[in-house]
């Protein structure tokens, strides 16, 4: 259990669902975390699990959409460990299910601010510390909805397929860097976030829309995010890590 010794992850969402889970698996595999998450009571919570289990972690509670966040993170990491070979940009803004015509423009630049700004803001300034230590692994988590949609999330699908060619852009301009960059998409997957939509958890289970029959557990995302971040992945780049239980396959 040591796939990731000896490297520093900032991960954002983290304070619960996927952003938690991630952390938790990172740790376990040997990396030092940032967890960044707007919530600081979760991320309290998360950051004294995580250390009472013998991980590496600090926690940083701040918005992902303003640039001050993705500088403090990025110093945090060198400050308290000493460098930066992984980000996992997760933070996510939902709103509630709902065609376009009925959305502000107030709330669609709010949502895309955390939802896709904030993995440019946290990647411009992380890749310049990775490249000082001999390059790093981005992960952006993306979703299968980048691929295919559902009503009523227009803005997720916008946000979620920008990240997708933002990915395999970044993933051009930074080989030479020895920064590979990737995209992280999980399918449905069993978190609270998940939960709110539905009116009791077994119709939210109902709508799995998976081969599988089920929602995905968090842990089954993180496992991805553990295996784009080591060097198990060394020769992966700008390409999008699909796990969504046959989804998307249909």
């Amino acid at each position: 259990m040591a796939r990731l010794q000896g490297k520093v992850a900032v991960v954002t969402g983290a304070g619960a669902g996927i952003g938690a889970a991630i952390c938790r698996a990172f740790a376990a595999e040997g990396a030092a975390v940032v967890a960044v998450d707007i919530a600081a009571g979760p991320l309290d919570g998360l950051v004294a699990e995580v250390s009472g289990a013998g991980g590496r972690i600090v926690g940083l509670a701040a918005d992902v959409a303003e640039e001050a966040t993705a500088e403090a993170a990025v110093a945090r990491a060198v400050a308290e460990f000493g460098g930066l070979h992984v980000l996992v940009s997760n933070a996510v803004l939902d709103l509630p299910l709902a065609p376009l015509t009925t959305l502000s423009l107030a709330d669609w630049r709010r949502t895309f601010a955390v939802n896709l700004d904030a993995s440019f803001l946290l990647s411009k300034h992380a890749i310049p510390v990775m490249e000082r230590g001999g390059g790093g692994s981005i992960v952006l988590v993306a979703s299968q909805q980048a691929r295919v949609a559902r009503p009523g999330r227009p803005w997720y699908c916008a946000a979620k397929g920008a990240l997708v060619q933002l990915a395999k852009a970044m993933a051009v301009d930074h080989a030479d860097q020895n920064i590979r960059v990737n995209t992280l998409s999980p399918g449905p997957i069993e978190t609270g976030r998940y939960l709110k939509n539905f009116a009791t958890r077994e119709a939210a289970r109902a709508s799995h829309h998976t081969l599988l029959g089920r929602l995905g557990r968090p842990d089954e995302i993180a496992g991805g995010a553990v295996f784009l971040a080591s060097d198990e992945s060394s020769f992966m780049t700008g390409s999008d890590l699909l796990i969504d239980g046959g989804y998307t396959a249909v």
